[in-house]
């Protein structure tokens, strides 16, 4: 069975740059055979500067992740022809958020540095040895799942308009110690995490966790250091404020009061300059008005809620 593959390519020694263009090539393929393998095959029979990465075809060393018809993928694990009867092409591209070298080759460098920054390694309690129950290790478990094939931040929606974000794959990362009881350093962590282009910075689209090949819910991970950095105290930040007025803003009426809000998590001077985003809003019917509506109808319920989580919290501490 021939299959047209069509592959983005660039070459970075052209007189032009690395300008993207299409190339197609016919590939016989046979019952499981995976992109990998087919991207070999061209690059043995048709066109030996067919440029990318690979190495272990195990899934389990994350170099050849790319896009495959427009979601990252492993070519190793993607095999060609389910795929083709899937999308009716096969259409491979470098992975996004990255800049190309050459073809399907990303420069990983920033990748790299960010997993440096986030401190990769355990910095161990003073007080000794600690006994780790399987509860302790259920913890971090899925984090430790990590290839470092970088597709969770090809999709980052964050990543996408600000490349200074730490990414979702460091962030996961960072929950591997931060949720481990023999790591000393949480708090530290956490404060450097809260900083500009850290952990609140993610916007939840679930795109790190929908196309993570090894299933380690990158999301999952952030949402578990927010909470962690609000149970140590590191609220001196607009998420954890726009946090906390959420909250409060749900017990007292049962909604969101998108005006108290913003002046809670920006201040009452940079609240100013959102005003004209208000007012689009409330042309839009996007702007609940608490005021002419104070409570929603069942508030009790909600306060109820609030209630029984309070005394579980206290039960707890």
């Amino acid at each position: 069975m021939k299959i047209r593959f069509k592959i983005r390519r660039c070459d970075p020694s052209s007189r032009e740059g690395c300008e993207p263009y299409i190339q197609a090539y016919n590939v016989e393929v046979s019952e499981g055979m995976t992109v990998l393998e087919a991207l070999i095959k061209i690059a043995d029979e048709d066109d030996p500067t067919l440029a990318f990465r690979r190495s272990c075809r195990s899934a389990i060393c994350g170099s050849c992740a790319m896009n495959i018809n427009g979601f990252p993928k492993l070519a190793c694990n993607t095999q060609v022809i389910p795929e083709y009867r899937k999308r009716g092409e096969i259409f491979i591209e470098p992975l996004a958020n990255h800049t190309v070298i050459r073809d399907l080759i990303v420069d990983l460098t920033p990748f790299w540095k960010k997993m440096e920054k986030i401190t990769p390694y355990l910095i161990p309690r003073e007080e000794g040895s600690i006994r780790v129950t399987k509860e302790d290790e259920r913890e971090i478990d899925r984090v430790q799942r990590c290839i470092m094939c970088a597709s969770c931040n090809s999709v980052c929606s964050t990543l996408e308009v600000d490349r200074q974000f730490i990414g979702p794959s460091a962030l996961a990362k960072s929950w591997r110690f931060v949720g481990d009881v023999r790591e000393g350093g949480s708090k530290r962590r956490l404060e450097r995490l809260s900083e500009e282009h850290g952990l609140w910075d993610c916007v939840r689209c679930v795109h790190c966790t929908e196309f993570c090949p090894k299933g380690v819910e990158p999301l999952r991970a952030i949402e578990r250091l927010r909470c962690r950095a609000m149970e140590e105290g590191i609220v001196d930040n607009e998420g954890a404020k726009h946090v906390d007025a959420m909250v409060d803003s749900v017990r007292r009426v049962g909604r969101l009061d998108e005006a108290a809000m913003t002046f809670r998590t920006l201040g009452f001077l940079r609240s100013l300059g959102m005003i004209p985003f208000g007012i689009k809003m409330e042309i839009h019917g996007k702007m609940p008005h608490p005021i002419i509506f104070p409570k929603i109808e069942g508030i009790d319920e909600v306060k109820h809620i609030y209630r029984a989580r309070e005394r579980e919290k206290e039960k707890k501490d």
